[in-house]
């Protein structure tokens, strides 16, 4: 909702627009945020994402886990960091990363802006698989 006098949205994390089956929640177009990029991803137990860098966007992403716990895999080495509820991972843009959701499964909460930049948005944050 939008209110005239006071600019602010809400919205239950399940009835922000989905993508990818309903893994992906978008918070940024959901509430219209238009400084940073912002979304939630719902990954079940065991899951692991393809490794990844933000080299083409230039964007740091911070991760943190809403609920249940997993790991950031960081690079070709391997280092494991931990993601849950009680911390918080940035990763630069040219670093590799790859989320493992343990065995509760997690739901992780993604900010992401390159610095010094204005915030460009992805077409895929729009929705459009």
């Amino acid at each position: 909702m939008t209110d005239s006098k006071r600019d602010f949205q809400a919205s239950a994390i399940d009835e922000l627009p989905q993508i990818w089956d309903g893994w992906g929640k978008l918070v940024r177009a959901g509430l219209g945020i238009s400084a940073f990029g912002v979304q939630i991803m719902d990954y079940p137990p065991g899951h692991t994402t393809p490794a990844h860098t933000e080299q083409g966007t230039g964007q740091e992403e911070l991760y943190l886990a809403l609920r249940g716990s997993g790991e950031v895999v960081i690079g070709d080495g391997g280092e494991r960091v931990a993601l849950d509820p009680e911390r918080v991972v940035r990763v630069g843009p040219g670093t590799e990363r790859t989320l493992e959701a343990g065995s509760d499964g997690i739901r992780v909460l993604c900010v992401g802006g390159t610095p010094g930049e204005p915030y460009s948005r992805q077409e895929w944050t729009e929705g459009e698989e």
